[in-house]
């Protein structure tokens, strides 16, 4: 009889996992879908250069955000993982030029910053390019993104990711 009820237990708590875990699978497409969706609606890019878009975007965020921060982003926007990897990566050219202008401008204050801004906006220019992007679109992903932000986490997170991109 007991173990009867230890295998009924089981069962039970191995659907109810399953079941949680295929929920945050879900949410987690769910929302990725929806932003890809608003994107490709909104701006007309297709479903590869709105995920690889808005991954270059989100993961110039997760480089400038403070851990808490940016845990903040990650857990308004479902998928935000997947889209930083579905984004291409850097050309070794770009990351070179980058790197040499950062080294420059090192020790100068308010120019460092700007340089530090200049190169990520760079390097986000540079993925966009391999999506077949042109730079433009960069500023018109950003107003999509940071309405999604706000609609998915509120002000505050929208705030978090504007501090960055603007």
């Amino acid at each position: 009889m007991k173990t009867k009820k230890i295998a009924v237990l089981i069962a039970v708590f191995s659907f109810l996992l399953m079941s949680f875990s295929a929920g945050m699978v879900c949410a987690e497409t769910s929302g990725t879908m929806g932003l890809v969706k608003l994107l490709t609606d909104q701006l007309g890019v297709t479903e590869p250069q709105a995920t690889g878009g808005a991954g270059a975007l989100f993961g110039m965020a997760k480089g400038a955000l403070s851990e808490t921060d940016y845990g903040q982003v990650a857990a308004a926007i479902p998928g935000i993982g997947d889209m930083i990897k579905s984004a291409p990566a850097v050309s070794k050219s770009t990351s070179d030029i980058s790197g040499k202008i950062g080294g420059l401008a090192g020790g100068l204050g308010a120019v460092t910053k700007a340089v530090d801004s200049a190169n990520k906006f760079a390097a986000v220019n540079d993925q966009f390019k391999q999506l077949g992007l042109d730079a433009g679109m960069v500023a018109q992903f950003i107003p999509v993104l940071l309405s999604f932000a706000n609609s998915a986490g509120g002000e505050k997170v929208m705030n978090i990711l504007k501090s960055v991109w603007q």
